[in-house]
């Protein structure tokens, strides 16, 4: 990197919001200058720790006009992606977007083609690409150690899904499904691995621990049963994974209103011919994922989780031979992902460095893979997954 410093401004400084703006002010490479949020309340507390630092605006246009900024980082919520995006991109902002990319195909269409018409930096919110571990296995799968890939499976274990997920007062109006909120990483990490672009996906998927016939209204705070819940929430003072302190919802998990699938199963196709499962449950005793790719050569299996006890174990054919490799995370979020995502966000815009066509596509099929997915689960059928040319 050089000397220079990016002028950056957060859209949704909510709980991850606010995780960047953090990052963005102690950056060597960065300044913090605006914050952008519909809800003042929102700007208020931020206000509480920047004071007069900052630049606070509800308008997300009135921002872009108003202030000297270079980057713009996107971190509402998932319905609230396109919009700002699209605008940011016009007025010849680099824009980080946190994922999923958005919420229909025909918005994810839309995102792609002004990313084309940009020549700034466009990146989406995919942390774990930056993680070690996964760095790691992309490497050792592209060096050809377990041949040509042809079969992948991944698990998304999500023990704090009910703590995280479904004490929220939205539902699949508003989420439209926790492949796309939650498993798009998983999602992208997969098609990352097997190195195509999915082309049919059938999926399987119910609610069956979380919802029920409580009230829509019912808080943790003020239930009989608060001492004894497993799923029991301090809404003032909550942990997120990343180590953020945050203030979130706390309607009960078992509500009538909580109506996302908290489980699901995909089997996907690749333009490749490889094929890959994918898994995803959010009432598992672990908060982990696993990856176990099989190639012509051998199989890997790689593990992960916020402890970081990371591990890749390679067999191969025809041989007792094991390799195994245990990286070390590099420190912060997401096994160090968030700072070094950032870090090459912050790279590529002071070495104009556009690598936009890689990043839109990955955003694009993960995104559209889970929105598929879901509508393979409604309709009980497999659905083609649209291609889209970059």
């Amino acid at each position: 990197m050089g000397q220079d410093k990016v002028k950056i401004g957060v859209i949704g400084p909510g709980s991850r919001g606010r995780y960047f703006c953090n990052i963005f002010n102690q950056h060597p490479f960065s300044n913090l200058v605006a914050v952008c949020d519909k809800n003042e309340k929102i700007l208020e507390l931020v206000k509480l720790k920047y004071g007069n630092k900052l630049k606070y605006f509800t308008d997300v246009v009135e921002m872009l006009e108003k202030t000297d900024i270079d980057a713009v980082i996107i971190s509402t919520d998932d319905p609230h992606h396109t919009d700002p995006c699209i605008k940011s991109l016009r007025y010849g902002k680099s824009v980080l977007v946190e994922k999923p990319l958005a919420q229909t195909i025909e918005d994810c269409k839309r995102i792609a083609e002004e990313v084309k018409k940009t020549d700034k930096v466009f990146m989406l919110g995919f942390e774990l690409r930056y993680c070690v571990l996964f760095e790691n296995m992309k490497k050792l799968i592209d060096k050809g150690r377990i041949g040509r890939v042809i079969i992948g499976i991944g698990i998304d274990n999500v023990s704090v899904g009910g703590n995280y997920y479904f004490h929220r007062k939205m539902g699949k109006e508003y989420y439209k499904s926790l492949l796309l909120e939650k498993g798009v990483h998983s999602l992208d990490l997969l098609n990352y691995f097997l190195g195509g672009r999915p082309i049919k996906v059938f999926a399987s998927g119910n609610l069956d621990v979380f919802g029920g016939e409580e009230s829509d209204d019912k808080l943790c705070r003020n239930c009989e049963k608060k001492d004894t819940c497993p799923y029991y929430v301090n809404y003032k003072s909550f942990v997120m994974d990343y180590g953020e302190l945050v203030t979130i919802d706390d309607y009960c998990v078992y509500s009538k209103e909580r109506d996302l699938n908290d489980n699901s199963q995909l089997l996907i196709e690749y333009d490749t011919g490889a094929r890959a499962t994918f898994t995803e449950c959010h009432f598992t005793p672990e908060y982990s994922r696993e990856f176990t790719l099989i190639g012509d050569m051998g199989k890997m299996y790689g593990f992960y989780n916020n402890e970081g006890h990371f591990i890749i174990r390679i067999s191969y054919r025809h041989s007792d031979h094991i390799d195994e490799y245990r990286p070390k995370p590099t420190g912060g979020g997401h096994g160090g992902g968030d700072k070094r995502m950032i870090d090459e966000f912050l790279d590529r815009i002071l070495k104009k460095k556009n690598l936009n066509e890689k990043e839109i596509e990955s955003g694009y099929y993960s995104a559209v893979l889970a929105i598929c997915a879901e509508e393979s689960i409604q309709k009980k059928v497999p659905v083609d997954i649209p291609l889209i040319d970059f």
